[in-house]
């Protein structure tokens, strides 16, 4: 039984997490996930701690942190599990928020077209905000609360 093991061997850590290989070998090679064991001829095995680690940095991923920065933020003493689900949970709430709002927003634009009316650019562009393009605006509100370090805005506004 799988949940019985405390070491898991890096293909069945992949496995698990729904990951390759090579990205465990990734995040091992850039410290940001050395595993707790090796085995006989060096192979890499995961504890129990590695997983919820990798759980974490899944998480920061999926949000759109770089490797980098979360690398930053696990390295925060300050911080316990419990406080990362905490901010994970808030992040992805802010995120549905969002995304709740741009759906809002097509719903809306949908209807308009199938009425045959016009938004204007003022409308169309409401649910992006008012902030001017030299601002913050091009962060996710995730990362302004929680990161210590950013490009400079110029690096993203192409995106």
């Amino acid at each position: 039984m799988v949940g019985m093991s405390t070491s898991y061997p890096v293909g069945q850590a992949a496995n698990l997490a729904g990951v390759t290989v090579r990205t465990l070998h990734h995040y091992d090679e850039i410290g940001l996930l050395t595993p707790t064991d090796r085995a006989t001829g060096g192979y890499r095995r995961y504890g129990l701690r590695d997983l919820g680690r990798l759980r974490r940095i899944l998480f920061y991923r999926e949000l759109g942190f770089p490797l980098d920065e979360i690398a930053t933020i696990l390295a925060d003493p300050r911080a316990d599990a419990a406080e990362h689900l905490r901010r994970q949970h808030r992040l992805l709430s802010e995120r549905i928020e969002r995304l709740q709002a741009m759906a809002a927003a097509i719903e809306k634009e949908l209807e308009a077209q199938q009425m045959g009316i016009s938004l204007t650019p003022e409308e169309q562009f409401e649910v992006f905000g008012t902030d001017s393009p030299s601002s913050t605006r091009t962060w996710p509100r995730a990362w302004r609360s929680t990161c210590t370090t950013r490009p400079s805005p110029t690096a993203t506004a192409d995106r």
